[in-house]
């Protein structure tokens, strides 16, 4: 609603109300101060103050609550009652437009939170991680009990997002049904996992990203973006070169993932480009070493089948 159309609402007046239920006007300022059975209550403008319990509010469905004890829907009927059906709908939509004023002038906007860990719920993560996304399950629960993996009431695998102190101050979101969602929650971090005593800093997209890299490359520290932006990227590449980690680019294997490696090399012009070398990412090329592995046992369990037998 624009300004135009709340000016042009009707506001009924406060003294036409406190008359309606029988409050008096006090004789030495009848304008201004009223006494009313809740107290001496005083009246400026579309606004109300009561003296003797503190208590202030605005428009006249407030005042009808606060005065002549009646709900929302009572004093709204009151109202009609008393001015009319036009004049009650004219007050009730201009306190709702002040009420939310109110509340946008007043109450910044909340941050998505960080979802709860629901333990029923974990083992279709993992059966979604493990299964799905050929993650193996040693790295799966690594990550669970380090308290980098949970699952949300949903089923959503969550990845925690720390900053480099090790706080965690978001999370990402990965859908484990048929139509997976992806998103991010809370502030903007990184998922940290694997080893840094080697120090090479690996960066990639997303959380299983990660987790897949780790699997395919155990001795590596590996941060996913997901929930970052070009601003903490580039700090986290710096404060870690800086800290003598050798930084790598391991980005997906496609036009976004060579600008993010820009953007790593515009602050560490050292740094080294990593790409998956089968698929786009790296958890296609975790998935395509595992059916290569796979492959390479069938035929040798064949064998082992016609020597057993020859041999009976």
């Amino acid at each position: 609603m624009d300004k135009e159309k709340i000016a042009s609402l009707r506001n009924i007046p406060l003294e036409k109300v406190l008359e309606g239920i029988g409050a008096t006007a006090d004789p030495k300022d009848p304008k201004n101060n009223w006494r009313t059975p809740a107290g001496r209550i005083t009246v400026s403008g579309d606004k109300f103050f009561n003296h003797d319990m503190d208590k202030g509010g605005g428009g006249a469905i407030d005042l009808l609550m606060h005065v002549g004890d009646y709900n929302f829907k009572e004093a709204v009927s009151w109202l009609g009652g008393s001015f009319g059906r036009e004049a009650a709908v004219n007050q009730y939509q201009y306190e709702s437009v002040k009420h939310a004023e109110n509340i946008l002038d007043t109450t910044p906007k909340p941050r998505s939170k960080i979802p709860e860990p629901v333990l029923s719920k974990l083992s279709r993560v993992k059966d979604y991680l493990i299964n799905q996304r050929a993650i193996p399950e040693p790295v799966v629960n690594n990550a669970i009990e380090k308290n980098r993996l949970w699952a949300d009431k949903f089923g959503n695998a969550v990845f925690g997002l720390r900053n480099l102190d090790g706080k965690i101050v978001g999370a990402e979101l990965r859908g484990t049904y048929e139509k997976p969602f992806h998103g991010v929650r809370g502030e903007k971090g990184m998922f940290i996992t694997g080893n840094a005593s080697s120090r090479k800093a690996v960066f990639v997209e997303a959380a299983i990203d990660a987790l897949s890299y780790q699997a395919i490359n155990p001795n590596a520290l590996v941060l996913s973006t997901t929930g970052s932006g070009k601003a903490l990227l580039q700090s986290t590449a710096r404060t870690l070169d800086e800290k003598g980690f050798k930084i790598i680019a391991g980005f997906d294997n496609d036009k976004e993932g060579e600008l993010f490696a820009a953007q790593v090399a515009e602050v560490v012009p050292t740094a080294e480009r990593q790409r998956p070398a089968h698929g786009k990412d790296w958890n296609q090329q975790l998935k395509e070493g595992k059916r290569e592995q796979d492959a390479e046992k069938k035929p040798d369990s064949g064998k082992k089948e016609q020597k057993n037998e020859l041999e009976r």
